[in-house]
């Protein structure tokens, strides 16, 4: 039985859980048990593990993981000051004023639009367009669910895959984190971008909305979904300048490129070197205060004085997610230190392919957050383990080979998270997007999860595809074909 201690953390975690629904109190109770398997049975010894050996090590000697606290508390602000602005109410409501054949779906094509442009947070994506597009639904007689589904299938999945979001800092501390023992010098933000084609969830997902609009496709419990009357007692966030919402935006997607380039290292300068570069993590917190000061100061003149304390609930919001992030650097430290990523490895056996570990990732991912409904928590929870299983069972592997391969396993952890965002009945944005549209969180997590279980059997024979040897783009693109020939070969409905 003793082999079987360094497994112990993480069933803690996963285990309390599934019981408490609490992803930040679960995760440092894991922590906890870990101080205590690596310090003894003392308690003082025990805190002193947890506190000197591994939580602050992780915060205080790592740019990468200090940088991500403040760059998602300053994007967190950030997002609500561009929420309250009111501009993204104009936007939509002059899309739907324009002459067209049907109103429907141009309203549902507009709020999709929105969403991919409200890259930046998931969080807000959702109550931004829920808030703006709740009435003019409710007016042109769609139903809530349908909106809700359009919403939460667009927010966390585009948040996931955007390299400019209030994700990016913790999904590349992550990667960074979980590669401490890499044969290779880890670069942070190409393994992200080469993920991007290994996440056929998130890319079929944002593929399938609007063949779905297009299609009218109501699928099962979506067909008995019914337009409610407009609600009068609901009301929009006061209208804004467009202008003054896409400013802000076209500042943070600028700035953030510019300052990484500009801040890298040495006297060969490249994008390739900019992003390896150890100015990465400074230049993300310079972009991301110009971006806040430029939303600052196109925050509507005469509601300035309401500005700061936006900034500051903004930024709170976000805070329990913190608390996940920092209690998973933790937990992954503690890991490594357990030698779990060996005990796993010892586990599956030789005979498992390591091409195999994206689609069995993918899939455990995708049941973790399905039954606990943190996306978050299943990064910190499945990456110290996954990326660290990878780097064993790859060992004998060409270093090109290995890095394909760990590009495809964060792909498959992302992938899997958010399957829980889009499906879970405790997931923070799925509850958020129902409450925004005005229906009921397990109404909607009825009519949503069909079109989220096609995706993720796409994604499943996506990754299929990637352990026989087919690359991930390629991958991805035959299974996204194939769902775009079968949904666009149904007949169209009104």
């Amino acid at each position: 039985m003793a082999e079987f201690i360094p497994l112990i953390p993480p069933l803690v975690a996963l285990v309390l859980i599934l019981i408490t629904r609490q992803a930040a109190l679960s995760l440092f109770a894991a922590t906890l048990a870990g101080a205590f398997l690596l310090a003894g049975p003392s308690p003082i010894l025990a805190i002193r593990c947890l506190f000197e050996d591994h939580l602050f090590p992780k915060i205080g000697n790592s740019s990468w993981n200090l940088s991500a606290i403040i760059f998602t508390f300053t994007l967190g602000a950030f997002a609500t000051l561009l929420e309250k602005g009111g501009g993204f109410t104009t936007i939509l409501n002059r899309l739907l004023a324009k002459e067209g054949r049907d109103p429907k779906k141009k309203l549902l094509f507009g709020v999709y639009g929105l969403g991919l442009l409200c890259f930046f947070d998931g969080l807000a994506n959702a109550v931004l367009l829920g808030r703006v597009a709740r009435p003019l639904t409710d007016t042109l007689r769609i139903s809530r669910q349908f909106l809700a589904y359009v919403i939460d299938s667009t927010s966390a999945t585009v948040a996931c895959v955007a390299f400019i979001s209030t994700w990016i800092a913790t999904q590349l501390s992550f990667i960074k984190d979980s590669l401490v023992d890499a044969p290779f010098e880890v670069n942070p933000a190409a393994l992200f971008f080469n993920s991007i084609p290994a996440n056929p969830y998130c890319l079929l997902s944002l593929l399938l909305i609007p063949l779905v609009i297009f299609k009218a496709w109501h699928l099962g419990p979506m067909k008995n979904a019914q337009p409610v009357p407009l609600d009068d007692s609901h009301n929009m966030p006061e209208a804004g300048s467009p202008f003054l919402a896409l400013i802000p935006l076209a500042v943070l997607v600028l700035t953030l490129p510019a300052f990484i380039y500009l801040w890298q290292d040495g006297s060969d300068w490249s994008w390739q070197n900019a992003f390896t570069s150890d100015g990465v993590p400074y230049a993300m917190v310079a972009a991301g205060f110009v971006a806040l000061a430029a939303a600052y100061l196109c925050f509507p003149k005469r509601r300035r004085k309401e500005a700061p304390q936006h900034m500051l609930d903004g930024a709170a919001s976000l805070f329990p997610a913190l608390i996940i992030l920092i209690c998973a650097w933790t937990l992954g430290s503690m890991f490594n230190s357990l030698g779990t990523a060996d005990l796993l490895k010892q586990m599956l056996g030789d005979e498992i392919s390591p091409f195999s570990v994206p689609l069995v990732i993918f899939l455990i991912g995708a049941v973790m957050s399905f039954m606990t409904g943190t996306s978050w928590g299943t990064f910190g929870l499945l990456m110290p383990m996954a990326l660290p299983l990878v780097l064993r069972l790859g060992a004998d592997l060409p270093e090109a080979e290995l890095m394909n391969l760990i590009s495809m396993t964060i792909g498959a952890v992302f992938g899997g998270a958010v399957f829980g965002d889009h499906c879970s009945p405790f997931s923070d944005t799925t509850i958020v997007s129902a409450l925004a549209s005005g229906c009921s969180p397990t109404s909607h997590v009825a009519t949503q999860l069909p079109y989220a279980l096609i995706t993720a059997t796409g994604a499943a024979a996506a990754y299929t595809l990637m352990w026989v040897g087919i690359s991930s783009w390629l991958s991805t693109l035959i299974i996204a074909a194939l769902l775009a020939a079968l949904v666009l070969a149904r007949k169209s409905k009104s």
